[in-house]
């Protein structure tokens, strides 16, 4: 079993190109293979390859460059199908660009981010069920909900004003209306679960 290099192939090349840098080598072509024809070829290209001032030397890229380049294809690739896409447009007025970038949330958050599951106007694009707000006939998407529904007042009593007259995508990842926002939607979808 042949003992594999652990350090990177690259690195090795420069250490030995460092040490011959220094030192003289003088190749000889030394006639072989007489009359083989595939041999005879070989001969003819070791004869080339020995009567030139240089080595031609060609190395690939690195594993670091392929995957910098297989990363950059990728992220390329997604923002086009992302800005063509006709789905997903409440997600878009948050992440307008994609991010390799981990984003932490929790099952509530996300329901913001996307305005799916308990949300009426999801519902009702997805299975026909009623969209509008048992309480002001309003369609009822996580905007609403959020900022304008009269049975959740209570809960953004605590909420600076000036929040109300903002654009959701302003405040959505601002930290204290995201927990007021979870604590909202927490207490939403315990109540579509026990009614």
């Amino acid at each position: 079993m042949a003992i594999e290099s652990t350090e990177e192939k690259r690195r090795i090349i420069i250490k030995i190109k460092k040490k011959l840098k220094l030192t003289k080598i003088q190749l000889q072509w030394v006639r072989a293979h007489n009359g083989t024809v595939g041999n005879e070829r070989a001969d003819v290209l070791a004869k080339l390859a020995a009567s030139k001032d240089q080595i031609d030397i060609e190395f690939g890229p690195s594993k670091a460059q392929v995957r910098y380049r297989g990363k950059e294809l990728l992220a390329t690739k997604c923002q086009e199908r992302w800005n063509n896409s006709e789905k997903g447009s409440w997600t878009k007025k948050f992440f307008k660009e994609v991010k390799f970038s981990r984003l932490y949330g929790d099952f509530y958050y996300n329901q913001v981010l996307t305005s799916h599951r308990v949300f009426r106007a999801h519902q009702k694009r997805l299975f026909g069920k009623e969209g509008d707000c048992p309480y002001d006939e309003q369609l009822e998407t996580i905007e609403h909900i959020l900022l304008k529904c009269k049975i959740w007042g209570k809960e953004r009593d605590d909420w600076p004003k000036s929040w109300l007259q903002k654009d959701i995508s302003d405040l959505i990842f601002y930290s204290p209306f995201k927990k007021g926002s979870i604590d909202i939607l927490k207490k939403l979808m315990s109540s579509r679960l026990t009614s």
